[in-house]
C-alpha cells in the first residue's frame, strides 16, 4: 500500500561512521581546509544576529563542543536540539511567483559517548534528525526527510598544541558570513591549533546540495566535492579573528541521457580563494568585518558524439561593515558586492558569483527580500532560500547592496532591530525596510524565538513598481 505523502521519508543516513573512518584514511591525499561541525546549528539565526549576521567559528570537535567538561573514564551525554521556522511573501506580479510561503520543524536529538585519559580523548556522536515541511511556491507540498549526524573524533594535546581527527557524516560550516557552504556533509578533518591563537584545519567533504537518498550510485557519480586550505588566527596585533583560505569545489561527470546518440554530460571544478577578517575594537565598541572571495573555474559540456563548450567563471564577492554601540543604541552599516555576468544570455563567460551552498545571514539574512530576491529571474539566482538549495548557478546578474541598522537591546532578553537596504541587482532598483524582534527564552526553557517584517518596494525601467511583502519566523531550543 502506498504511503501518504506526508509520510514519505527519504533516507539521508547510510553509515556515517564508516564514511567518517574510510575518509580519514584519505588526509594524506587531500588539501587543506578548515570548516566546523558542530550540533547547535539550529540556532544559527539567534547566534548571527547578535553578532552583527556572523556565526563565530571556532576550532573544536564535535566531544568539545557538546561537552566541554569532562573527567578521566568512559561518560556519555545526550541533548535535544529542535527549531521551527515560517517564511512567507506576497507582492509583485504574476510571473514573479509572489504568493509563496514555507513552513518547517525540525528535531535533532543528540548522545554521544566518550572515554578521556588526561589530555586524550575518543568519542562517537549519534543525531537522528528529522525535518517535515509545508511549502507552496506554485503548488502545496508536503513532506518529510530523515537524515542523521554520526561522528567519530579523537584529540590529544601535546606541548600546547591540540591535534584532532574527526570524520563521519555533520553539519558544517566553512566560513562565519555563509558566504561559501553551511550544511550536512560527509567528511573527514584534522585540526592542529597552538594555544588558541593559530590553527590550522585539512578536511575534505562530499555532499549533494538536493535532498536525494545516499545511495551508492549517487554518491558515486553525483557527489560534489570540497577540498582545499585556511588557516585562521584568534585574538592578535589589530584583529580579533582572521582567516585566510583557499577551496575547490568540484563537480563530478553527469549524465543527463542514457541514450548514448542523445546524452549530455557536464563536470566542472571551481575554485575560492579569499579572506575573513574582523578588527579589534576602536571606539570602544566599534569594528569592522571585511569578507573577500576570488572565484575563478569552469564547467564542461558534451553532446556526443557532436560537441563539446566551456562556461568559464571569474567573479568576487566582496562584504564590509562597520558596526558598534552608540549609548545604548547598536548601530552598523554594511555593503554587499558580486560581480556579475554582463551579457544577457548563457555564453562561455559567465562571470556571476555563487558558492556550493551559501547562507549569509548578513543585513538581515532571510528576512531580506533584496538579499534572497525570491521571485522568477531569467537567470540564475545569487542565494536560494530555506530548501531550495541549487546547483551552484554562474549565469547571474550579481547585486550591488547597502544598508543600515540599528538596534536596541531593551531587556535582557528581548531586542528589536530595523534594516533598511537598498540594492542593484537584476530584479531592479530595491528599497527595503525589515522590523525584526528577537527573544531570548532563558527564563523558560534554553530557547529562542525571532520575527521580521519586510517591506521593498522595486523599480524597474519602462515597468511598474512592484512592492513585496516578506514575513519571517525563526525558533530553536536545547535541552
Amino acid at each position: 500500500m502506498k504511503s501518504p505523502q506526508y509520510l514519505y521519508f527519504k533516507i539521508r543516513f547510510t553509515f556515517p561512521i564508516l564514511i567518517g573512518a574510510s575518509l580519514l584514511l584519505l588526509f594524506s591525499f587531500s588539501s587543506e581546509l578548515i570548516s566546523e561541525s558542530y550540533s547547535n546549528y539550529l540556532w544559527d539565526d539567534y547566534k548571527a544576529q547578535q553578532d552583527w549576521g556572523r556565526v563565530k567559528l571556532r576550532t573544536l570537535t564535535r566531544l568539545e563542543e557538546s561537552k566541554p567538561e569532562r573527567t578521566d573514564g568512559f561518560g556519555s551525554y545526550y541533548k535535544i536540539y529542535g527549531a521551527g521556522l515560517f517564511r512567507s511573501q506576497k507582492g509583485g506580479e504574476d510571473k514573479d511567483e509572489a504568493g509563496k510561503y514555507l513552513g518547517a520543524g525540525i528535531i535533532n536529538p543528540q548522545v554521544g559517548f566518550y572515554y578521556q585519559s588526561g589530555t586524550s580523548f575518543l568519542s562517537m556522536t549519534l543525531a537522528p534528525r528529522v525535518i517535515a515541511y509545508e511549502s507552496k511556491l506554485i503548488e502545496e507540498r508536503r513532506n518529510s526527510v530523515w537524515d542523521a549526524e554520526g561522528i567519530v573524533s579523537m584529540g590529544t594535546t601535546l606541548q600546547n598544541i591540540r591535534i584532532h581527527l574527526e570524520g563521519g557524516r555533520g553539519w558544517q560550516r566553512l566560513d562565519g558570513f555563509g558566504f561559501l557552504f553551511n550544511g550536512m556533509s560527509n567528511y573527514g578533518q584534522i585540526q592542529i591549533a597552538k594555544n588558541e591563537i593559530i590553527s590550522l584545519s585539512l578536511v575534505t567533504l562530499r555532499m549533494k546540495p538536493e535532498e536525494e537518498s545516499l545511495r551508492p550510485k549517487a554518491w558515486d557519480h553525483e557527489r560534489k566535492e570540497i577540498w582545499g586550505g585556511a588557516i585562521r588566527s584568534g585574538d592578535l596585533l589589530f584583529w580579533e579573528s582572521l582567516q585566510l583560505f583557499s577551496y575547490i569545489y568540484r563537480e563530478p561527470k553527469s549524465v543527463v541521457s542514457d541514450d548514448l546518440f542523445t546524452s549530455n554530460s557536464n563536470y566542472g571544478s571551481f575554485m575560492y580563494n579569499g579572506f575573513e577578517f574582523r578588527s579589534m575594537k576602536f571606539w570602544e565598541t566599534a569594528s569592522v568585518d571585511l569578507s573577500v572571495i576570488r572565484l575563478i573555474g569552469s564547467r564542461k559540456f558534451k553532446s556526443y558524439p557532436w560537441s563539446e563548450s566551456e562556461q568559464s567563471t571569474n567573479s568576487i564577492l566582496a562584504y564590509s561593515s562597520i558596526h558598534g554601540e552608540f549609548k545604548k543604541i547598536l548601530l552598523a552599516m554594511s555593503g554587499l558586492y558580486t560581480k556579475k555576468d554582463k551579457k544577457e544570455r548563457s555564453d562561455a563567460d559567465s562571470n556571476g558569483y555563487a558558492a556550493p551552498l551559501a547562507e549569509p545571514r548578513v543585513m538581515g539574512g532571510y528576512s531580506s527580500f533584496l538579499l534572497y530576491e525570491s521571485v522568477s529571474l531569467p537567470n540564475d539566482r545569487l542565494f536560494y532560500d530555506i530548501l531550495d538549495k541549487q546547483v551552484p548557478g554562474f549565469e547571474n546578474k550579481g547585486i550591488r547592496m547597502i544598508g543600515i541598522q540599528s538596534g536596541h537591546q531593551f531587556y535582557s532578553y528581548l531586542r528589536g532591530d530595523i534594516y533598511i537596504n537598498r540594492s542593484y541587482s537584476e530584479i531592479g532598483q530595491g528599497t527595503e525596510v525589515i522590523l525584526k524582534t528577537t527573544s531570548n527564552l532563558e527564563e523558560f526553557f534554553n530557547g529562542f524565538f525571532s520575527a521580521s517584517l519586510a517591506y521593498a518596494r522595486v523599480e524597474q525601467k519602462g515597468e511598474n513598481n512592484r512592492d513585496f511583502f516578506r514575513i519571517y519566523l525563526s525558533s530553536g531550543f536545547q535541552f
